[in-house]
């Protein structure tokens, strides 16, 4: 009878160690379920896909703004993350040793500010250009040229979006959506701004 007992407890001992115990596939099934934060590399690629075209902007004294840039070449930018709910940044086709106290012909700067507010922190997303107090994120944008200053003068909200694909203090990467088209109505013109952008640390 003592041996019947005892070759029960051992095959119960063999079928419960074939069958893993468990206990222990439930941690190895918890461990797996954990979120990895991606990083700007995951993210981002380092390089800028910029298109910018600006054609009969109103630029004072019956002139207008004419640029056409199928690649807007950055090579310099700056970019400050304020706080939790607002950053800037700065694209440049010119570098410090060729800039002289003001922009020369050719030169161009595109300033980017990014807001959010609704109690929302900046995180990837659409940034509608000049949005209203509906939207959680919104973006101004200007492009300044040794002929002024051009805008995105449409209807609000019909302008376009600056959209992030990620931010965080040092990192910004993203695309912009950004289009005008009314040349024929001289407070509005068109301001053209489109493709991808990266500012990595």
């Amino acid at each position: 009878m003592k041996k019947l007992a005892l070759i029960a407890m051992i095959a119960g001992s063999f079928i419960i160690a074939s069958c893993g115990g468990g206990k222990e596939n439930n941690d190895e099934n918890t461990d797996s379920t954990q979120v990895v934060e991606k990083t700007a590399k995951d993210v981002c690629v380092n390089e800028n896909q910029i298109s910018l075209v600006v054609h009969k902007y109103p630029a004072g004294d019956d002139k207008t703004i004419e640029l056409e840039m199928e690649n807007f070449d950055v090579l310099m930018y700056t970019y400050t993350y304020k706080n939790d709910s607002a950053a800037e940044f700065k694209l440049s086709n010119y570098t410090e040793e060729e800039f002289n106290e003001e922009l020369q012909p050719g030169q161009v700067d595109i300033e980017v500010t990014l807001y959010s507010h609704n109690g929302k922190l900046l995180e990837p997303a659409s940034y509608p250009y000049h949005g209203s107090s509906d939207n959680d994120f919104y973006s101004y944008v200007t492009i300044y040229t040794n002929e002024g200053n051009a805008y995105f003068n449409g209807v609000v909200g019909t302008q376009g979006d600056v959209i992030i694909d990620f931010i965080d203090e040092d990192n910004i990467c993203g695309s912009f959506n950004l289009n005008v088209d009314n040349p024929d109505d001289a407070s509005v013109g068109t301001v053209k701004l489109n493709g991808t952008f990266s500012i990595l640390k």
